[in-house]
């Protein structure tokens, strides 16, 4: 008789809710929606800590990352793809790539590097399963005198080529990665490449910034081996590119990271130059792990970027990407499944990559219609929501769970990580703050019911605060809040699985 009588609530509730004219929404930020941001073109920002890979060369795409607000993207000068015959360079795609990044408004850092099969042998995985995802490259050219020399030819023409338009030179892509580095990785060959390529740009162009690492993932004893060779001495900036289903992972490799890069030049800066997360299962290259989704997406971007610059203390973090115009439907062929792989499909080893062919769903773009998904516009809330100056500001503070919401088990009971909600706090030039909060759970699609909690910051006082979902860019009042000797409490503020955000009502353009 119960479950009978349940399932008739169930209905009745179901029927009121699809007939009332105006149906009740949960609402899940507690506070008086008061505007939405307006968004910023990147010509209209001074600068920022964010970029975007934009993927095409397309100038009405590219002029779509400027929508968004970003002031960087990474570009690349491929050997390769540029030195198709021996001594003969082919400009044509760069040349278009650097004029439609500046002529919107965004800087590119180049990756310069690339093995080339004219002067080097081809090799591949020993494993035949990872040899078919990947196929073969050419070794880099370190290991052959003849082919080093052709390479320098080519940094070094490259570099006078755009030396009035590029500053950053980033040396080689993922060099940690056997399939782009062309045979096993080796931090120490890596390292005298290095060396060697930084030299040639800065005598071509002395006034440019030169970026090593580019590393797959955060991987600090390949750092410590590429800066033991003397290269510290040659670069400004180490980047690297740290995919994973949750971006606050990567922090506890990002501290032994700047352990590494303080033993050696404590002046150089960390950049984060490539990472994203796809908003559907069938993607290729990285995958991630279920849910996925393209709220999950947006979650994620906003998460990485403030796990990048606060937590692991880099000054750009870059997406990937903003469109894939190619590829829909593309499957790879598969030759070494197992009769289990038959029943549950290829496996997955663990989020990494599984396929080379098909769409890039860690786009901002959908394909092949190129409208935005909700990353897009999360993207575009924080790029004209931040301003020029803002900086890490590391204060001491205090969550206090007063509601739990959907996140079960949160709370004094738990003190391990992901159920510890983290807090990030910037101020500028003028003494303006920003705060984000966030627990790091695994990101989902929806959620039913934030948790509510109080946040005590010690040291800081805010005049006027607002409170902003970069999700959507809507902007609320903010009551219950006070300033208390020199420390500021908020009472009752929603708490999500990604960052939201206050910031002095001054500080923003909204409608």
């Amino acid at each position: 008789m119960k479950l009978h009588l349940r399932y008739f609530v169930l209905f009745f509730l179901t029927v009121s809710f699809v007939s009332c004219e105006k149906p009740q929404v949960v609402k899940l930020i507690p506070y008086q929606q008061i505007g939405k941001i307006v968004p910023k073109n990147s010509s209209q920002i001074v600068s920022s800590p964010f970029g975007i890979q934009a993927g095409t060369l397309e100038d009405s795409l590219v002029a779509r990352a400027a929508e968004i607000g970003v002031k960087w993207t990474r570009l690349g000068a491929s050997w390769p793809s540029i030195e198709k015959e021996k001594g003969i360079y082919s400009w044509e795609e760069c040349d278009k790539a650097f004029s439609v990044a500046l002529k919107n408004g965004i800087t590119p850092f180049i990756t310069i590097g690339g093995g080339n099969k004219l002067y080097s042998k081809l090799s591949t995985y020993d494993d035949p399963a990872l040899a078919e995802i990947y196929g073969s490259s050419p070794e880099p050219p370190i290991k052959d005198p003849v082919a080093m020399s052709a390479f320098l030819n080519f940094v070094k023409a490259t570099v006078e080529r755009y030396k009035d338009q590029i500053d950053y030179w980033e040396v080689w892509n993922e060099p940690n990665h056997r399939n782009y580095w062309g045979s096993e990785p080796d931090g120490k060959a890596y390292g005298r490449l290095l060396v060697e390529t930084a030299k040639v740009i800065r005598e071509t162009d002395p006034g440019s910034k030169v970026i090593g690492g580019s590393m797959a993932g955060i991987m600090p004893q390949f750092a410590d081996d590429f800066l033991s060779v003397g290269s510290d001495k040659y670069i400004d900036i180490i980047s690297y590119h740290n995919y994973g289903a949750v971006p606050e992972e990567r922090v506890y490799a990002a501290i032994e990271l700047w352990n590494v890069i303080n033993k050696y030049n404590p002046k150089l800066e960390l950049w984060q130059g490539e990472c994203g997360y796809p908003s559907h299962s069938s993607t290729r290259d990285f995958r991630g792990r279920a849910p996925w989704g393209v709220n999950i997406q947006a979650k994620w971007l906003l998460r990485q970027s403030f796990i990048d610059i606060y937590f692991c203390k880099a000054s750009m973090s870059n997406y990937f990407k903003l469109v894939h115009t190619t590829g829909k439907g593309q499957k790879p062929t598969r030759t070494n499944l197992r009769p289990i792989d038959e029943i549950f499909g290829y496996p997955e080893r663990g989020g990494s990559r599984v396929k080379t062919k098909g769409v890039n769903e860690k786009c901002l773009l959908t394909n092949p219609e190129l409208n935005e998904k909700p990353g897009f516009y999360a993207y575009q809330n924080l790029c004209a929501i931040w301003e020029p100056t803002y900086k890490p500001n590391v204060i001491k503070y205090k969550v206090e769970i007063l509601d739990q919401g959907i996140f079960y088990g949160i709370g004094e009971e738990d003190d391990a990580f992901p159920s510890i909600p983290l807090v990030a706090s910037f101020s500028d030039q003028s003494g303006n703050k920003l705060i984000a909060w966030w627990l790091p759970w695994n990101a989902q699609e929806y959620l039913p019911k934030l948790a509510t909690v109080k946040i005590r910051l010690e040291g800081i006082a805010f005049k006027d605060p607002v409170l902003i979902d970069p999700l959507d860019g809507e902007v609320y009042s903010l009551e219950n809040f006070s300033n208390e000797n020199g420390n500021c409490v908020f009472n009752k503020l929603a708490m999500a699985d990604y960052p939201l955000l206050i910031a002095e009502r001054n500080t923003l353009n909204f409608k």
